[in-house]
């Protein structure tokens, strides 16, 4: 806290001649104000398909005793799917381009100290076909500011995470078997043509043919 003070009288019975002593500052330091941020990250208890929309909302809250400024979510779009902005809060910056990987980040700017708090949403559509073996998205998120009022003092609390079940997704082969019309005699030789894919949503290991 910076608080001055000056002292003058009428000047009935003279200027005073050191007027520059008239007048005081004294600087009281301030501790333990600092912001301290909490992030939490929820899909609602959502279950998603290959193809689907995951939406998780992120929330994040002041309870420190001083405001924080510059405050900036950041998320990594999940493995096996890209980033949905549309079904999004606007204002996501994604690098490099949205896919799996990619650093999102939205900047909330500033937020007032003892309980000041804001919303926002982070959506995904998840691949399809679905990689092999994968049966859910796990995805985080993290807030921080620019300091500029103190370190965090409980970073901790800064992430969190939430991991959404994927149902639904199984390879689905199918096989057929044709000789082309073909006629033989004993003796003679016949060759099928078999020819198989996967139709399923999911890639399909270890696929084995057996005739």
């Amino acid at each position: 806290l910076v608080n001055g003070a000056s002292v003058a009288d009428d000047g009935s019975n003279g200027a005073d001649p050191t007027p520059g002593n008239n007048s005081d500052v004294d600087d009281t330091p301030i501790n333990g104000a600092v912001p301290d941020l909490v992030l939490s990250k929820d899909d609602g208890g959502a279950t998603t398909t290959p193809g689907g929309v995951v939406t998780w909302t992120i929330g994040v809250e002041n309870v420190g005793n001083q405001n924080a400024t510059g405050v900036v979510i950041t998320d990594t779009v999940p493995a096996n799917s890209s980033f949905n902005p549309a079904a999004s809060s606007p204002g996501w910056s994604c690098v490099p381009d949205g896919s799996a990987g990619s650093v999102c980040s939205l900047a909330i700017g500033g937020l007032t100290g003892s309980g000041g708090s804001t919303t926002a949403s982070f959506s995904v559509t998840v691949d399809n076909p679905l990689a092999a073996g994968v049966t859910e998205l796990v995805n985080g998120a993290t807030v921080a500011d620019d300091g500029s009022n103190g370190a965090d003092p409980t970073p901790g609390n800064n992430s969190d995470g939430d991991n959404t079940p994927i149902n639904g997704a199984a390879p689905d082969l199918v096989l057929s078997k044709d000789d082309g019309g073909a006629t033989t005699i004993p003796g003679g030789t016949v060759a099928w043509t078999l020819s198989f894919q996967n139709v399923g949503n999911q890639d399909a290991t270890g696929v084995i043919l057996t005739d």
